[in-house]
């Protein structure tokens, strides 16, 4: 079994669970809800707007992360993948999910809790010849692959600040559970399921697939508009901190679960990363 499949989905049934939970008392309490009027009925005093929202979209992210180690990763013999590749990892890392929330008033009013879910990757690919100095074994018509994908499941926890009818600024703390894969392959020209050698090649080697399980904690600040009662725009602001799962005996693993060791800090989903999405349910404020 792969047990960072199975954490993921058992995180991301557990947080649904706890959303439900608490968007109970918003159901269950019609005459709090209907508090939340659309317009300032009392014409003597001046009353801060309510913020009030229960709701599910899509969006889309920017994570700055690190690749100067991974794109000099050594290969057997004297190169490195970006030696024989002739190219590198650059740019964000651009990932899509969605995110369900709803505001927890009115048992603490102006929070709201959320759950989120990000999956992204990013990949080049190369045909290549190289020859190694530590052996004779030549790369003639290879195609060089490599990717890296990132996934995670989170719950977030957001303060509503509204300035002006439906504005709302928002800072919070999330927390993520996930896994990144770095997959890198070298083919060579016209493969065949019945091909026979006499022994392994050291190309073998260089087929890898590594996996990291990791959680981060997530700073951050929304700026939301709510474009009408049920469409709000949102853009976020994020610095994502990100260490080894504690969850895991160990955290990377290659080609399956064996036991993977020596890797750069830096190799990580870490970094500054902004984000943009429409959502849509009910929204006052």
């Amino acid at each position: 079994m792969n047990t960072k499949l199975f954490f993921s989905k058992n995180f991301l049934l557990v947080i649904l669970f706890v959303f439900a939970f608490v968007s109970y008392p918003v159901f269950s309490q019609d005459d709090k809800v209907e508090d939340y009027s659309w317009e300032n009925e009392n014409d003597n005093t001046e009353q801060k707007t309510p913020y009030f929202a229960l709701s599910f979209g899509a969006n889309a992210s920017f994570l700055f992360m690190k690749y100067d180690d991974i794109n000099h990763k050594p290969l057997p013999g004297s190169l490195s993948w970006k030696e024989l590749l002739d190219k590198e990892f650059s740019g964000p890392m651009i990932s899509y999910g969605f995110n369900f929330f709803t505001a927890l008033s009115p048992l603490v009013n102006n929070a709201r809790l959320g759950v989120s879910y990000q999956n992204g990757s990013r990949a080049i690919e190369s045909t290549t010849s190289a020859t190694y100095s530590g052996g004779t074994e030549e790369l003639q018509k290879s195609n060089v692959f490599r990717s890296i994908s990132v996934q995670a499941t989170g719950v977030h926890f957001d303060y509503a600040i509204v300035p002006i009818k439906s504005l709302a600024i928002l800072p919070g703390l999330g927390v993520k559970f996930g896994s990144m894969t770095l997959e890198q392959y070298i083919t060579f020209d016209a493969p065949r399921w019945d091909l026979k050698q006499d022994k392994l090649s050291i190309a073998n080697s260089f087929n890898e697939k590594l996996e990291y399980a990791f959680c981060a904690v997530e700073p951050q600040i929304n700026i939301e508009y709510a474009i009408t009662s049920f469409l709000m725009f949102r853009a976020s602001a994020s610095y994502m901190l990100t260490v080894d799962n504690p969850f895991y005996k160990n955290a990377w693993t290659i080609n399956g679960d064996n036991t993977y060791s020596g890797v750069p800090k830096s190799v990580k989903p870490q970094g500054f990363s902004v984000s943009a999405g429409l959502y849509i349910g009910l929204f006052n404020y």
